[in-house]
């Protein structure tokens, strides 16, 4: 009996390989930018954003690779970060505001995009085929 190969990447999944990790980088750089003081807002959202930085890199490999953990973690970090996002837009000055906009829509769509049948297969989550 042959293990069964991977499912093709699919290109969504590249896409949204990519978003994570320039969003995380966005995010660093952002938080970069508020602990030296260029830009507004706490100290306690530049922790977070710092956090949510680090996340959306490591998403972005797991993504692109197709692992396991990365599409719970996908839906569950894009989920929460549109609470991120909403304290981004009333804390983070103009920058933020944009910013968060962003994390809202992708805290949106791509949960939406994740949860779908083929994409729940790339990731090794869709039903176990019965062997005969």
């Amino acid at each position: 009996m042959q293990p069964q190969s991977k499912p093709k990447r699919p290109v969504g999944v590249i896409v949204i390989a990519v978003i994570a990790a320039a969003g995380g980088l966005l995010s660093l750089f952002g938080a970069a930018s508020a602990f030296s003081g260029n830009a507004t807002g706490p100290t306690w959202l530049a922790i977070v954003v710092t956090i949510f930085g680090i996340l959306g890199l490591t998403l972005g490999v797991g993504f692109y690779t197709g692992a396991r953990w990365a599409w719970m973690g996908g839906i569950v970090i894009y989920i929460i970060s549109i609470l991120l996002g909403i304290l981004e837009i009333l804390y983070g000055g103009t920058v933020g505001g944009v910013g968060g906009v962003i994390r809202i829509v992708a805290g949106i769509i791509i949960p939406l995009y994740l949860t779908r049948t083929g994409l729940k297969n790339f990731f090794g989550k869709g039903p176990v085929p019965r062997s005969s």
